[in-house]
């Protein structure tokens, strides 16, 4: 099962999210889940990173990631947020698809 955890502050912005496991939904090479939850990580991840220039803090190892926004002035957490947010909206349509395969949870952070 894939895990994703999202960190938000008390304004409902995502500060930073953590992706731990693997779906199980087929073997490796095969697995759309998979490549799909990859796909929209990876994206937003770059999208942070390369594009808006942000200095995340990017952990990865087999089956986890970790990406957490530094402090960010009101401007840049908006702009994080639109790249945040729709990489939540994308997996919560995924869930709905393959919830045998898949789990979400929120974290609420004092920032």
């Amino acid at each position: 099962m894939i895990k994703l955890k999202l960190y938000k502050d008390k304004n409902d912005n995502i500060t930073g999210f953590e992706v731990v496991g693997h779906s199980g939904f087929a073997e490796k090479g095969y697995d759309i889940v998979c490549a799909s939850v990859s796909s929209v990580v990876w994206t937003t991840i770059c999208g942070l990173c390369e594009v808006l220039k942000i200095q995340c803090e990017v952990k990865k190892r087999d089956g986890y990631v970790l990406c957490m926004l530094p402090p960010l002035d009101e401007d840049m957490l908006y702009k994080a947020n639109v790249l945040l947010k729709s990489l939540e909206m994308f997996y919560d349509d995924l869930l709905k698809q393959y919830r045998r395969y898949l789990m979400k949870t929120e974290v609420r952070v004092d920032v």
